[in-house]
Order: structure tokens, then C-alpha cells, then sequence
């Protein structure tokens, strides 16, 4: 998911990389101050093959807003994230749903992704100890672990990382048994205001073969102006 503001990292010719800043970087590359964008996600399990477009509005690292644009019947349904906390509005039944601690491993639109990805996946670089261990020209693969006191549900990700455009290749996620559950392969890399991006990000369980979730992002738009009350409970009828 890769959908984690600001983006910092060392250029590939320091001699000196700074693990923590690379990983802040592609974590939050989708981001910016503010960010506006739309997505293709298609989900593929053993009961279903589902295709959504989301419009995704973000304001630095903590404020996440999405918006189901297709298909029709699920039009209007939002998921609103706000530092730790997470709102989900259906529709179609003008519902809004705040997701309790006990549900944040729950899949999120019945992706690949749980509610708290969402939370945590721009938060690794607080929430690892992160170090670099593998160096091959411009990539690099960086390992993170758990800090002491991180309520987090990965025993360890590991990232390969290009340097030279500050994007990543491929993270793979383990448990605390130290057996990898899934990987994020991304792909499409595109320069857009002055920063490169990878268009498609695919997840995949190693548990269940032929599943994944891949997301394509059609359009990001890092200058945009937000309305100010828009990451708000009151915003989701209007979307």
C-alpha cells in the first residue's frame, strides 16, 4: 500500500545512507503536505474478482480520505482516517461505522490491506528499528524490527529500496516466527512533480496462492489545494 506526508532520504552518491530517512520516503511517497489522486484496485481471492475505483485525498502523514467512485451500487462509500482512528460510511445505507481496536486486523474493502495498514504503514519508520543490510549498486535492502514497545502486528519487513529514484521494489512482511506472510511488488515507475513513483503496487499472500490485491494509481495530484473541513466525520454524506 503502499498510500502512506513529507518524503526525505539520501541521494545514492552519499556515502552514507540513513535507513530511517530512505524508508520515510517511500512510505510516504503518495503523500506530499497534500495529495489528490485516483485508483484502480483489483482484488482477486478464492470467492471473488472485484474491481473498484477510488478518488484518495491525503493531507501529510496522518489525514487520509477514499472515496468509492465505481462500481455504482457501492458509490459514495469513504473510509476516513484520522491520526489513529478509523470511520467507514456506507452509502448505500447512510451508515457510518467507527472501527474499534478489535477489528483494525479486519480486511479493509475485502483487499489484501486491513484497517490497520492504514494506520501503520506511514508510521514504520517510528515503529522499527530500521538498518540497512544489503548494498548492490543503487538498491539497497533494509530490515526493520520491532521497537520494545511497538504494538505492531509484523515481526519484521524487509525492504529493497532504489536509491537513485527513492522508490521501493519490494517489501516482504513476516510474522514473529519469523515466516514471511506477504510481499508488495511494485511496478509502472512514472515522475510526477518532481518525484518518481511506482504506478502499481500488488500484494500478495504467501498463504493463498493466485490471490493478490493490486492497486494502479490512474492520476496523483501533490499541488492541490483542500477544502479545510474535508477530513471530517460531516464531510463523508457529502462526498
Amino acid at each position: 500500500m503502499a498510500w502512506a506526508g513529507d518524503s526525505g532520504g539520501q541521494a545514492s552518491g552519499s556515502s552514507e545512507l540513513d535507513a530511517v530517512a530512505l524508508v520515510r520516503a517511500v512510505e510516504t511517497q503518495y503523500q506530499g503536505e497534500r495529495s489528490h489522486g485516483k485508483m484502480r484496485m483489483h482484488i482477486k481471492t478464492r470467492s471473488w474478482n472485484r474491481m473498484l475505483e477510488l478518488e484518495m485525498w491525503s493531507e501529510g502523514r496522518e489525514k487520509l480520505l477514499t472515496r468509492i467512485l465505481a462500481p455504482v451500487k457501492e458509490r459514495g462509500t469513504c473510509t476516513l482516517k484520522v491520526d489513529d482512528d478509523i470511520w467507514n460510511y456506507i452509502s448505500r445505507i447512510d451508515r457510518l461505522i467507527k472501527i474499534p481496536s478489535s477489528l483494525m486486523g479486519d480486511s479493509w474493502m475485502g483487499s489484501h490491506l486491513t484497517n490497520d495498514d492504514l494506520v501503520k504503514e506511514n508510521k514504520v519508520d517510528k515503529l522499527y528499528q530500521l538498518a540497512i543490510t544489503e548494498r548492490v549498486g543503487k538498491d539497497v535492502t533494509i530490515t526493520g524490527k520491532p521497537l520494545p514497545d511497538a504494538a505492531v502486528v509484523w515481526g519484521k519487513i524487509v525492504y529493497k529500496i532504489d536509491t537513485a529514484s527513492l522508490t521501493p521494489l519490494l517489501v516482504e512482511y513476516y510474522d514473529e516466527e519469523d515466516v514471511k506472510v506477504r510481499s508488495m511488488v511494485f511496478s509502472e515507475f512514472k515522475q510526477i512533480e518532481q518525484r518518481w513513483l511506482p504506478m502499481i503496487a500488488r500484494i500478495v499472500p504467501e498463504d493463498k496462492p493466485g490471490e493478490f490485491t493490486e492497486m494502479q494509481y490512474l492520476e496523483i495530484d501533490f499541488s492541490v489545494e483542500l477544502p479545510r473541513d474535508l477530513f471530517s466525520i460531516k464531510s463523508l454524506r457529502n462526498r
